[in-house]
């Protein structure tokens, strides 16, 4: 069976090995405009990330979605792909940031409960952390999986060291969360992937999708703050950062079905900005039949 986890980025390392090259080399201007017919390759070479593309523009835009939509797509993906190194070396002069939200993360933080952020892979969510001036310089700790695709985020020059990293998959990964909210902290989790894990089904652009429990259960346990976060591509040099109240966590002790509630809001709000903004959606495989 087709996996995520062996398409997810396939062949985006040389891809990335390129961009990170030419843009050290020869500057964003000329970059931007060499995008294009990288785009173009991997529109007509890679037929499940274009079949992908087609298959969620159609499903948020309410269109067919022919092949010109798909290279956009992976147009979108590829400048944002460049912009990160940029951004990774602290040069954020080149772009324009807006920042919608963020006095949620502060009023969340100083409440002492500790905040679960949300993220997914609707847009650059690299920015919210490599720019860390929006989250007031608060300790951010990243609960993620480690594996091959950390070594491509690496290319692109964004150093995990860094960042206080829990590994997901190990027998304590959320007890060492639940240890950081307990203390007051911030913790970033993707919700948009259930990697294999435990999940529900959503209905996401009137079909539905795996989810993973394990984010919703960790803010139950903790009686965390929820927010959900989007770092979104505007095009050009334009970038927005926002923050949205997540609502409430599910009730202390909450497992299985009782999260169901804490998992549509958050399918809610993806579906809402996946359809204002699709070409940030960088799921490129089969999202909702094999997401396992």
């Amino acid at each position: 069976m087709f996996s995520w986890k062996s398409k997810a980025e396939r062949g985006s390392t040389w891809l990335i090995h390129l961009i990170a090259w030419l843009a050290r080399a020869a500057g964003r201007p000329l970059c931007r405009v060499l995008l294009h017919p990288i785009s173009l390759y991997f529109v007509l070479a890679d037929r499940t990330a274009r079949r992908a593309s087609r298959e969620f523009l159609a499903a948020a835009t309410g269109r067919p979605a022919g092949w010109r939509d798909a290279w956009k797509h992976l147009y979108a993906f590829a400048a944002t792909l460049l912009d990160r190194v940029y951004m990774a070396a602290g040069d954020f002069s080149r772009f324009s940031v807006v920042v919608a939200g963020d006095e949620l993360v502060r009023e969340a933080l100083d409440a002492g409960r500790g905040c679960v952020l949300l993220g997914s892979h609707l847009g650059s969510f690299d920015l919210l952390m490599l720019k860390n001036q929006v989250l007031h310089n608060r300790p951010i700790t990243v609960l993620m999986r480690l594996d091959d695709r950390s070594r491509v985020r690496r290319i692109a020059g964004i150093d995990d060291a860094e960042l206080p990293i829990i590994p997901l998959g190990r027998f304590d990964s959320y007890l060492r969360a639940y240890d950081v909210l307990s203390k007051g902290g911030l913790v970033v989790v993707l919700a948009d992937r259930s990697e294999g894990a435990a999940a529900l089904p959503s209905a996401f652009l009137g079909r539905p999708a795996d989810f993973p429990i394990g984010p919703h259960a960790l803010a139950a346990r903790a009686g965390a703050k929820v927010l959900v976060g989007f770092g979104l591509y505007e095009g050009g040099a334009r970038y927005r950062i926002e923050f949205l109240d997540g609502g409430d966590p599910a009730p202390a002790g909450s497992r299985g079905a009782a999260l169901q509630p804490a998992i549509d809001r958050y399918v809610q709000v993806l579906e809402r900005y996946a359809r204002r903004y699709p070409l940030n959606w960088f799921n490129f495989y089969p999202y909702w039949s094999q997401q396992r």
